[in-house]
């Protein structure tokens, strides 16, 4: 597998200041990718690699949810409702008070416009967040893609795939002790061989005496219950 990749996708290719500062606000790194299936056979991203960030292993965030989490407020520029300048106002330099003059009430539309313009981008933004995002994309042979990857990192580290493989754990699950539990036929069967003598001249009692040997046998329970 060949990739190349760059960090800081939004600052240098976004355009848009304020995805940049929703970057570093919650703690993205945002890296632009291009992967290349150099292979024989097809690769699916999740299932047959393994994005190492430095020498650990690492999860790139989805698309959808890092939209969603670096996107900018679109309510707040309700503010804007607020601005409506007068023309052409008189103010008494004795009492302060301002008289006359046209209001012109351009805030709803200041407030409507940015809004919409915020919406917009947010929108495209995650359009192209979910069409670029490599969890479960498949490449054929010889196959190339470009995707965003969004990682919640706070330092840089080189990235680097490597292929996923069966692992086994390092050290083996701890082993418990197994306990017989106490077999409810047990008193009974003694008082029966305690009065019929040997149990097994006895059919009768030689199926009792099986019984209770398996219960003891499979009635077992961990030491840690």
């Amino acid at each position: 597998m060949d990739m190349g990749y760059q960090f800081d996708a939004l600052r240098l290719n976004g355009g848009n200041k304020k995805y940049v500062k929703k970057e570093a606000k919650r703690g993205y790194h945002v890296a632009a990718v291009r992967v290349t299936n150099n292979w024989d056979r097809e690769v699916n991203f999740s299932r047959d690699l393994v994005l190492m960030y430095g020498d650990r292993p690492i999860t790139p965030i989805p698309g959808e949810i890092a939209a969603k989490d670096m996107k900018q407020g679109v309510a707040i520029y309700l503010l804007y409702i607020l601005l409506n300048p007068r023309i052409g106002a008189k103010t008494d330099p004795m009492t302060g008070a301002v008289s006359g003059g046209t209001t012109l009430p351009l805030g709803p539309f200041i407030a409507g416009g940015n809004m919409l313009g915020a919406g917009s981008a947010n929108t495209n933004m995650r359009k192209e967040f979910a069409a670029h995002d490599l969890t479960n994309r498949t490449l054929k042979p010889g196959e190339t893609v470009y995707g965003i990857v969004s990682l919640r990192e706070t330092a840089v580290a080189p990235l680097r795939l490597e292929m996923r493989t069966a692992t086994t754990p390092r050290h083996p699950p701890p082993r418990f002790q197994a306990q017989r539990l106490p077999c409810p036929r047990a008193n009974t069967y003694k008082s029966l061989k305690k009065r019929k003598g040997s149990v097994g001249t006895d059919g009768a009692f030689s199926f009792l005496h099986l019984l209770c040997n398996r219960c003891r046998q499979s009635q077992l329970k961990p030491s840690w219950r």
